[in-house]
């Protein structure tokens, strides 16, 4: 039937339909978009038709229960609608109601599908409102099924022809999607990006890649003198802002309080190092830095004097202690009279006095990053083994808190300290007696005809283990006696021995290992120059190095993650965030054991 005949049916049978109550629609692209008829009334009326009009009627009644906030019931009259046969302005309208809908049903990859349906190429000839409302939806779609940068990208195109008040909320949106995005993607797609969201891609990466505060600010304040008319600059996304505030508001004398006599002097002295690494980087390049005093805390009787003494010197913040006793006692007071970053954790739990922070190398990190790892990786039950020391059991206990809390099944525990049960061990926890037992059985069922391999339990999809470079170098052989050298094993750090010999880590090939950066991509702006002076920073001491940087770049950047709990810097030792009792979360870094060497694990093994 002719196009030109279609309208006027159509148009006779709605005006039977709405006479009194509304106009019909004069064309297919022109449907009511506040009907007086119920979508209930429109499709009663829908199956007295046939073919194109049914079609139309139908969508428009999913138009009135779009309008009605109904959308499960706009999905559900659009299932009986064939949108390849509706004319393409319709399939418009019809992907258009279909996106929405998803979105307010928590479905965007189904919004993200309708929205690339054929016909939303043809949407440049809609009312610029339509166009706008479309990429409105596409950029919720992207930005909900994990493609922020897309996201971004859809925002900066649509901001130019937003009414003002609608771009200080779109100017948001942009900033959120690309405090989503990988560093190293970003800096990827900067190479590639229109000029305005290359502009954007540059600011976000200043935060991300600049991790000295006062660098950020000397980038920051350059970029807004070559991007002066450019939609982030005025007014400047909040996180940008606040790191010109508190470069402005930071303290001027700060104190290092570390035990610089005793067994720990060593850490002391690499923690010193790497603190004050972080401060010449700026000063080299004419920033003022504030002063630094330091404080051998062996020299203290109680804290108490310690305070007394920094205070009467003018110190406005505190970068230490070291030693666990110290800080377990710190955490036990009311309060302190100097804001404090903590250099580990006390064991009691909060609350903490109010100023004071924590910040360390906790195996329970690492745990916790075991987990996740796992869990992205598409593991579901796990099994753990760890040593029967203090943090053995710690690294323990946190992997199976957040292991259970993901919903993760912990199906087999087991305590390792004397090398020759590790064997055994093992082979209980994949039940291979009972394996071999079975195979036994179907062996003399068989008159012996049949040679059956022992097979680990089924239900059993990847190791934790926390243990030291000695046991683990018999953990992965045992593995593969076992019949389970498949079988995928997270570690923690302390599985292996950092250095240039590789022979120390035999037998350890295929462990996956939670590290710091600064060890393992080894990439920080840093490394080079710290391991010039200081070459032990290249092996296990480069932690304390690395942990003195990063103490150096996250103190004064705390009111800022107090306030935005979303805050995170990319430190030496981890991506950074605060946690609500003050404190300092690491993410780790995850690399995999090749003959001897951890190297970073391919992207393809990556969550």
């Amino acid at each position: 039937m002719p196009r030109t005949i279609r309208l006027s049916i159509l148009s006779l049978a709605l005006t039977a339909l709405l006479a009194g109550c509304a106009s019909p629609p004069q064309s297919l692209s022109e449907l009511p978009r506040t009907p007086q008829a119920s979508a209930e009334k429109i499709l009663a009326d829908a199956d007295k038709y046939s073919g194109a009009e049914a079609n139309l009627m139908r969508l428009y009644a999913a138009q009135a229960a779009s309008d009605a906030d109904r959308p499960q019931q706009v999905l559900s009259i659009l299932e009986r609608i064939p949108q390849s046969d509706l004319p393409l302005d319709q399939q418009v309208r019809f992907s258009t109601l279909q996106a929405r809908s998803a979105l307010a049903l928590d479905r965007p990859d189904m919004a993200l599908r309708a929205l690339r349906h054929p016909s939303m190429g043809q949407i440049d000839g809609l009312p610029l409102t339509d166009q706008v409302a479309i990429q409105r939806l596409r950029a919720l779609a992207l930005g909900a099924t994990g493609e922020p940068l897309q996201a971004a990208r859809e925002r900066v195109f649509l901001h130019g022809i937003l009414s003002v008040p609608e771009r200080n909320a779109n100017r948001q949106a942009i900033w959120e999607n690309l405090q989503l995005v990988p560093a190293e993607e970003l800096a990827q797609a900067v190479q590639s990006a229109d000029s305005e969201l290359q502009n954007w891609i540059e600011l976000a990466l200043i935060e991300r890649e600049l991790r000295n505060l006062d660098l950020q600010v000397q980038a920051i304040k350059a970029w807004q003198e070559q991007n002066s008319s450019h939609p982030a600059a005025s007014p400047l996304p909040d996180s940008i802002r606040q790191l010109l505030e508190l470069h402005a508001s930071r303290p001027q004398h700060i104190a290092l309080l570390l035990p610089f006599e005793g067994p720990l002097a060593t850490a002391a002295e690499a923690l010193r190092d790497g603190f004050l690494a972080a401060q010449y980087q700026a000063q080299s390049r004419g920033m003022e830095q504030p002063r630094v005093s330091l404080y051998d805390s062996t020299a203290y009787a109680d804290l108490d004097q310690f305070y007394a003494q920094a205070s009467a010197d003018g110190v406005q913040w505190v970068i230490g202690p070291l030693d666990r006793d110290r800080v377990g006692r710190l955490a036990a007071k009311a309060s302190l009279p100097i804001p404090t970053l903590a250099l580990n954790y006390s064991e009691a739990e909060g609350p903490y006095p109010e100023g004071l922070f924590q910040f360390g190398l906790a195996p329970e990190d690492e745990a916790r990053s075991a987990a996740m790892q796992a869990w992205a990786q598409g593991h579901r039950q796990m099994a753990a083994l760890h040593t029967g020391t203090d943090w053995g059991q710690r690294a323990f206990q946190s992997f199976r808190q957040s292991w259970e809390a993901m919903g993760g099944v912990l199906i087999g525990r087991v305590i390792i300290d004397q090398p020759a049960e590790i064997s055994g061990q093992i082979a209980d926890l994949l039940q291979i007696r009972q394996s071999e037992q079975r195979n036994q059985r179907v062996a003399r069922a068989l008159d012996g005809n049949v040679v059956v391999q022992p097979t680990p339990r089924q239900d059993l999809d990847a190791l934790f283990i926390a243990v030291t470079p000695q046991q683990a170098r018999q953990i992965k052989p045992t593995l593969a006696f076992q019949y389970a050298a498949d079988l995928p094993v997270y570690a923690t750090s302390h599985v292996y021995q950092v250095g240039p010999d590789g022979q120390q880590n035999a037998d350890m090939d295929g462990i996956m290992v939670a590290e710091i950066p600064w060890l393992l991509t080894r990439d920080d702006k840093l490394y080079d120059q710290v391991t010039s002076n200081w070459p032990q920073a290249q092996g296990p001491l480069g932690r304390l190095h690395a942990m003195g940087i990063d103490a150096q770049r996250v103190f004064s950047r705390l009111p800022q993650m107090q306030q935005y709990a979303s805050t995170r810097v990319n430190g030496a030792t981890g991506g950074l965030s605060l946690a609500p009792d003050g404190r300092i979360r690491r993410e780790l870094s995850w690399g995999v054991m090749e003959r001897g060497q951890l190297s970073p694990l391919p992207p393809s093994r990556l969550q």
